[in-house]
């Protein structure tokens, strides 16, 4: 008789060949494992990702759930510096989806290669689609212009974010040959600017001034909504902290002194960008002063560092909005309190 080994994921008990198990395991990989036409997603390797996906699942929301009725009432006697940071927020947020969705990163999801990696990704692609639907629930309740954000948003401090963001992104297409260095760093790449430097830093300074509006008073539909996405950045946030971590460890090859160097820059050039962005918004009409919201970000921009073995850049050592820490959820990272089991853990005698 073969001998076997079960698994145990929830409620549920798996036997498996074990000899079969252990090669299908050896056979994950971040990128370059084996690719299956079948969705064969077990034995698992990458634990935290499986955990990932349940609790994007379990934390599914819809945008039309959240009552805008207040804000509607209350936009009309806004004051106009209060109304141009909203539309402002609108624009950017719909010109940074058309960036991330044009930039490849569901290419990185093709790339990937083991199925429980493929699994978390496709519950990504779902928020990106609640992302989208957020806009038009917000442009349609609160019957805002879009084209009119557009236009608000093509401030020159938001237009060189976008250069500066499409002048150092990669290429990459799903006929990649992720086996050259290069290419692997051009993965790598991508998922530091995209997640870190844009999404994980950069994007804060505008949902700052949202959150600070909202604790006024303000535009809490807006504000509650705002906070959800919040919520969905910080599970992507983990994902791709968790992502790099594990083709660094797949491939030492990519880790050189020169590319860390390379990523730490980009985000002390992404920080710079953000407090010129900061000195062109009204930021203290939304009850936020300017310097500190700087300083903010250059304290965020040290914890993303952090989460991917860079070194810290400012060395602030507490945050100037200790309430803005708990509003974006910083204090929770899911990536650190899902371990990635190891194929010995995963397998383990007394399972036998």
């Amino acid at each position: 008789m073969a001998d076997t080994i079960s698994i145990t994921l929830g409620e549920r008990t798996f036997t498996l060949d074990r000899e079969k198990a252990e090669e299908a395991y050896a056979a994950k990989k971040v990128i370059n494992g084996r690719n299956s036409m079948f969705f064969n997603i077990l034995p698992l390797k990458y634990n935290w990702a499986y955990e990932l996906y349940k609790e994007m699942k379990n934390s599914h929301w819809e945008p039309a759930e959240i009552s805008v009725n207040v804000d509607i009432a209350q936009l009309s006697m806004l004051d106009e510096p209060c109304k141009r940071i909203l539309k402002i927020a609108l624009g950017a947020f719909a010109k940074s989806q058309e960036m991330f969705q044009s930039h490849s990163v569901y290419t990185v999801r093709d790339l990937v290669t083991a199925p429980e990696l493929k699994l978390v990704f496709g519950r990504f692609v779902h928020e990106e689609n609640t992302r989208s639907d957020v806009l038009v629930h917000l442009h349609g309740s609160l019957a805002i212009n879009p084209m009119e954000c557009a236009t608000l948003a093509a401030l020159p401090a938001l237009t060189a974010k976008e250069q500066f963001a499409a002048s150092k992104l990669s290429p990459l297409d799903r006929n990649l040959d992720t086996t050259v260095t290069a290419n692997k760093q051009a993965i790598a790449r991508n998922i530091f600017l995209i997640n870190q430097c844009m999404e994980g830093t950069q994007c804060f300074s505008l949902w700052a001034a949202i959150f600070s509006l909202a604790a006024q008073g303000k535009l809490p539909g807006t504000g509650k909504i705002f906070n959800k996405l919040i919520g969905d950045i910080t599970f992507r946030l983990s994902l791709f902290d968790q992502l790099l971590q594990e083709m660094v460890s797949e491939n030492p090859d990519i880790w050189t002194d020169a590319f860390k160097e390379e990523l730490t820059g980009y985000m002390v050039d992404a920080v710079h960008l953000e407090k010129e962005l900061i000195a062109a918004l009204p930021v203290a009409d939304a009850g936020l002063d300017p310097e500190a919201l700087g300083t903010y970000i250059e304290f965020l921009s040290d914890e993303r560092l952090a989460a991917c073995n860079l070194p810290r850049q400012y060395h602030h050592a507490t945050s100037p909005f200790p309430w803005l820490d708990e509003q974006i959820h910083l204090t929770t990272s899911h990536a650190a309190t899902i371990a990635s089991t190891t194929l010995d853990n995963s397998f383990d005698d007394d399972d036998l």
